[in-house]
């Protein structure tokens, strides 16, 4: 499962792809969304991360519905 650094370095390349000077129109507006689309989900990886972290702490999730550690990896 991609972690959401994982996902941030994948931004980050398909975003460099996209301003390559060789880069069509099409393959750079393509590689532009693909990282934008990386972006989101490293965002919502973070934010699910955080989610589990503060249920768990507060109690509220019963230890059967808690995701396993390293289910759901943040960078933070």
């Amino acid at each position: 499962m991609l972690t959401a650094a994982e996902c941030r370095a994948l931004a980050a390349k398909y975003k460099s792809m996209a301003q390559r000077p060789d880069a069509s129109e099409d393959r750079a507006a393509i590689t532009r969304n693909i990282a934008r689309t990386f972006t989101g989900l490293a965002s919502q990886l973070d934010r699910l991360a955080a989610n589990i972290r503060d249920e768990a702490r507060s109690g509220r999730v019963s230890a059967q519905s808690r995701a396993r550690p390293g289910d759901f990896r943040s960078s933070t």
